[in-house]
């Protein structure tokens, strides 16, 4: 008996900020290979990717961001069977904030100056992909790799509407009540050694040159 298809829509701002951001030693993550693994009961035809290129100034601290997430791409790229998508928006804006410690406000009132990032775009073109492809029926399963609740409706159009079979991984250990409402066929948590265990080389060869891991990025040895 041959596998069912999954195609795999991946919110990649939720990924990192659920599963790798604390993990520096997993994030030069083979995306095709993860699911795959994770996804063993199916035939993965593809993997969609979704992200915003990130900008040096969101993060004073770390100019050289901008530049592990290019290699990241550039990496993920050579890989068959996936799309990178990262037309999408970071936008930073100027704002204030209350100063809380333990949940609480602190007297007197203090307000500090920040800088607010947001992503805009990936949700609603993760949401667009899914949708079309649940039309199209390219597919016998469509897994949304997210916490972000802004997806639940459109889970829920492409089930009640086209039919579709649905599943959630979530990069958190915990689940979206508004996804469990809109009826997921199933869900999974996406435990962190799936994602140590699917690295890509160290080294990855593309059409122009060689993509390093960042040094960064690496399992760092005992002191």
């Amino acid at each position: 008996m041959s596998k069912p298809v999954a195609i795999v829509y991946v919110d990649g701002f939720n990924l990192y900020k659920g599963q790798l951001e604390n993990r520096p030693a997993n994030k030069w993550l083979d995306l095709v290979a993860l699911f795959d693994d994770v996804l063993d009961d199916f035939r993965v035809a593809h993997v969609h990717y979704f992200t915003a290129r990130i900008k040096g100034r969101m993060n004073p601290e770390d100019p050289q961001a901008p530049d592990r997430q290019d290699a990241y791409i550039r990496a993920l790229r050579t890989l068959d069977r996936l799309t990178v998508h990262d037309d999408s928006l970071f936008t930073v804006h100027h704002g204030f904030a209350r100063e809380w410690i333990d949940g609480k406000e602190q007297p007197p009132l203090t307000r500090h100056h920040v800088h607010k990032v947001q992503e805009k775009g990936s949700d609603v073109k993760l949401a667009t992909q899914l949708l079309l492809d649940a039309l199209d029926g390219r597919a016998d399963t469509y897994v949304v790799v997210s916490s972000d609740s802004d997806l639940a409706r459109p889970i829920e159009v492409a089930r009640s509407r086209f039919g579709a079979r649905v599943g959630v991984l979530y990069p958190r250990d915990e689940r979206t009540k508004l996804f469990e409402a809109a009826g997921i066929d199933f869900s999974l948590y996406l435990r962190p050694s799936y994602a140590a265990r699917n690295q890509m080389p160290d080294v990855v060869h593309t059409a122009k040159r060689p993509v390093r891991r960042p040094p960064s990025w690496k399992e760092q040895g005992p002191a």
